[in-house]
């Protein structure tokens, strides 16, 4: 009987079996059978509008043809634009291309009507001869008033991209104390395009920077940097980076007198107006020589030689000397003038109110501070460590040889420091062992530089610390960006963590000052990273053996349960 039951579930299982199969094989034709159905319906959709499309509307068809056919229509009724006097003094313009058309006519261009800005090709007026005259006199006057304003202002012009090497006029400030960058024809000497003096320039390879004339700016007009590398020589043909001309010189002495006399009733009342010397007892004798140093070539000048060759001057005289004040902002590689004075020889020179030493600037970012003066060196340039901190400033023979004795400063990143301290803790820390730090010093994508122990690095460098021991950063810019980050040692059981001024860090491995500041009393700021180890309790148990004593358990119980179950149904 428990046989017969048996087969009896197996033989409704079968049926039930078959069943779900053929309802499945009914879906599965039903379902295709949509699909092609579906199918077929959008086709024949496709197909109708295709041919409605190729059909079209009768509507609009018409109204696309008179669409198209409007410009036509609008041609052949465009009057003729050009005048009689013109088809006279060409009469065969009409032959020149004849047209396809029946009448042979030329149609006008439709694109005339649109050009309002010559409505005098179809009304031409004529003028009577005392219009011309008027006219003629009008525009005498015109350019009378351009030439003078010429002479005050120069005029702003495109500038020119091409190369330029030839013959160039040589100006110079008419006060040796002026802006040596100004556009102003009125601050140089001789007057404008009366230059003498003539040098020769090659332009190639020259970056063109803009000018101005108090606020008006003149696009691309000088160059600035290297000037002396574009002088190829100088009015005797001497060449070098500046030329000086004297008294009484077979070569260069009538050079000396027309510069001199160019600039003579400038200078002294400058000299009168910053010394306090009467101008009765300034003379012409007193000057030994005069050497010019170009600050910049200009073009587009107009005259006979539109490059100009300009020039700062250095006046030796017996009486007076000239201070000047020289600043290099961030990112620049030349020095400006900012202030010059002139003093009666044996006067102390007064530190500048222009350029206050300690000022900040902030650039992308980094603040930088005008470091200090430095005295200029042999060859005219800054000393690069020895710095003024005793004024007035009483200048030596050396610097005054040239009669200008000269003050340079420039911007440096304002630093801080960071201390990087490493502790280790835990009763199986190992006090002795090395671990490996990576430092870095980025202002966005741009690597800074800055020191570890006195050795200067650039971007990044890597570094290791054992336990109590310290390494410092030093001369790290001001809003610069400070990570350090130290090596994974999770591998050896070390747990890290770290603190930056005390406070704990947001990372455990990695550690990130941002816009890094200065701290009270310009004191370092502290990092230090802990790794703690713990010993392990000893269970008896190896762990590396106890995920298989685990799986033998399990299957020691199955077999027991499997040998239980079989003699209870034995029994």
């Amino acid at each position: 009987m428990i046989h017969s039951h048996s087969s009896g579930k197996h033989s409704l299982l079968k049926k039930m079996l078959a069943v779900c199969i053929a309802f499945a094989m009914i879906c599965s034709v039903s379902i295709s059978a949509f699909s092609v159905e579906a199918s077929s319906e959008n086709t024949d959709e496709t197909v109708q509008s295709v041919m409605t499309e190729e059909a079209g509307d009768p509507e609009v068809a018409e109204a696309e043809t008179d669409s198209e056919q409007t410009p036509g229509e609008e041609q052949t009724e465009e009057p003729e634009v050009t005048p009689p006097e013109d088809n006279m003094e060409n009469p065969d313009a009409d032959n020149a291309e004849p047209t396809p058309s029946e009448d042979n006519e030329q149609p006008a261009d439709p694109t005339v009507t649109e050009q309002p800005e010559e409505p005098t090709v179809t009304e031409q007026p004529t003028a009577t001869p005392t219009q011309v005259e008027e006219l003629e006199k009008d525009k005498a006057d015109s350019e009378v008033q351009t030439q003078d304003a010429k002479a005050k202002w120069p005029t702003p012009t495109p500038a020119s991209s091409t190369t330029y090497s030839g013959k160039a006029a040589i100006y110079y400030l008419a006060n040796p104390a002026g802006d040596p960058w100004t556009n102003d024809t009125g601050a140089w000497a001789p007057a404008q395009e009366t230059s003498n003096t003539i040098g020769n320039i090659n332009t190639d390879g020259a970056t063109w920077e803009d000018g101005y004339v108090g606020n008006t700016v003149y696009k691309e007009k000088n160059i600035k940097s290297n000037v002396s590398k574009y002088i190829t020589s100088w009015p005797d043909g001497s060449k070098g980076t500046t030329w000086t001309v004297k008294r009484g010189d077979a070569t260069t002495g009538s050079y000396f007198t027309f510069v001199l006399d160019s600039i003579w009733d400038n200078y002294k009342t400058a000299i009168s107006k910053d010394t306090g010397i009467a101008l009765g007892d300034l003379n012409k004798e007193d000057i030994l020589e005069i050497t010019l140093t170009p600050r910049k070539i200009s073009r587009d000048n107009g005259g006979t030689y539109p490059y100009h060759i300009d020039c700062a001057l250095s006046i030796k005289s017996k009486s007076v000397f000239t201070a000047k004040f020289w600043v290099k902002d961030p990112g620049e590689t030349d020095y400006t003038q900012v202030d010059a004075k002139n003093y009666k020889t044996g006067d102390s020179v007064v530190e500048t109110t222009k350029a206050e030493i300690g000022s900040t600037k902030e650039v992308n970012g980094i603040i930088y501070v005008l470091d200090g003066w430095y005295p200029e060196n042999e060859t005219g340039g800054a000393y690069k460590d020895q710095k003024i901190t005793n004024w007035n400033y009483t200048p030596n023979a050396t610097e005054l040889a040239d009669g200008t004795v000269n003050f340079y400063a420039h911007y440096i990143p304002l630093y801080t420091s960071v201390n990087i301290k490493k502790l280790v803790t835990g009763n199986m820390g190992d006090k002795n062992k090395p671990f490996r730090f990576t430092v870095s010093v980025v202002n966005g994508n741009t690597n800074l530089p800055f020191k570890i122990d006195e050795t200067q690095y650039t971007g990044s460098t890597k570094i290791t610390l054992s336990d109590n021991q310290t390494r410092k950063l030093t001369q790290v810019p001001v809003g610069a960006m400070v990570t350090i980050t130290e090596d994974d040692y999770s591998g050896s059981r070390y747990t890290t963590s770290c603190t930056i001024d005390g406070s704990a860090s947001a990372g455990d491995r990695i550690a990130t000052i941002s816009n890094i500041q200065q701290l009270n009393n310009d004191t370092a700021h502290e990092v230090i990273f802990t790794n703690n180890k713990e010993a392990i309790p000893d269970t008896g148990l190896n762990l590396g053996t106890t995920p298989y004593i685990l799986a033998l358990g399990i299957v020691a119980l199955g077999a027991g349960l499997l040998l239980f179950g079989r003699r209870k149904r034995q029994s």
